[in-house]
């Protein structure tokens, strides 16, 4: 008898913890987007998972899709106009209509090219490349003889090489899996580093990436590193990663830019509001760039 007590105590003591554990969660969630952060979680764990957050990402994800109809699925304005991208996603369902605007990373894209021509890169690294917007409009519009793509979700690399090919130039792309040092190493090895030109978008594993015996191994390389330190709790190592990469590069930070969306006509007919989520590529904060060349 009192064993069954005890069990049927210990039971509702752990059914209690697991609910307060995800009143918990849902708290958090409503505090960031409201009912329809949680109706949208709800979702997607239990149902569809859709990638959207709130009924804005909703919006954004329609708004790109009627955009991408209206490009016929090709960036229209841009370095990268005529790069054709499918409407499909592996990391991200919000950012349509600025790709397909042209417009997402524009100072990025503008940074490739000045370096490129600068230097004359013959290789394009993209380190975290997801679909592919960088590397194959870059491959596409011959700013660079050759490129490999590093991307670890295998959804984002099935894209990768769909767009590729659509885009005429899976000779020219090489895909890779998970980038560290080891795989960039063997894949590098043959390759004369001042013809490199890294693109590093890693979720915050940039930090763990850069550590001395690979800044020693790649010095002669240059780098765009986004920078991603709201994913790291650690602030220390994020100020000790500037640090140490100033021991063996020129350290420049480059910031997002505002875009202006009334400059494009084939939004005449949207909103205002319309407009300027079309231009959101669903950032949680300013985001900043290090653009690392040799020292030497």
């Amino acid at each position: 008898m009192y064993f069954e007590y005890f069990l049927a105590i210990l039971v509702f003591i752990l059914i209690f913890l697991r609910l307060r554990k995800k009143i918990k969660k849902y708290n958090l969630i409503y505090n960031l987007n409201g009912f329809d952060g949680v109706y949208f979680h709800f979702v997607n764990k239990n149902f569809n998972n859709t990638g959207l957050l709130n009924f804005i990402d909703k919006k954004k994800n329609t708004l790109g899709k009627e955009i991408s109809k209206i490009s016929k699925n090709q960036i229209l304005y841009g370095p990268y106009s005529g790069t054709k991208l499918l409407v499909s996603h592996g990391w991200s369902n919000v950012d349509f209509s600025p790709k397909y605007l042209g417009t997402y990373e524009y100072h990025i894209q503008s940074k490739i090219i000045e370096l490129t021509k600068k230097k004359k890169f013959d290789y394009f690294i993209d380190l975290g490349a997801a679909e592919g917007y960088h590397i194959i409009s870059l491959l596409k519009k011959k700013f660079f003889k050759k490129g490999l793509a590093f991307e670890a979700s295998h959804k984002s690399r099935s894209i990768l090489k769909k767009n590729a090919l659509i885009n005429n130039i899976s000779k020219k792309i090489i895909i890779y899996r998970n980038a560290n040092f080891l795989s960039l190493t063997n894949a590098l090895k043959a390759f004369n580093q001042k013809k490199l030109l890294f693109l590093v978008d890693i979720e915050g594993q940039e930090y763990n990436l850069f550590q001395n015996n690979f800044c020693e191994k790649f010095s002669k390389a240059t780098f765009i590193v986004e920078e991603h330190p709201f994913n790291i709790n650690n602030k220390k190592k994020v100020k000790k990663f500037i640090q140490n990469l100033k021991k063996y590069y020129k350290v420049e930070i480059l910031k997002d830019v505002p875009k202006n969306p009334f400059k494009f006509r084939v939004l005449d007919k949207y909103s205002d509001d319309e407009k300027y989520l079309m231009m959101s590529e669903g950032r949680p904060q300013t985001m900043r760039w290090l653009v690392l060349q040799p020292k030497k």
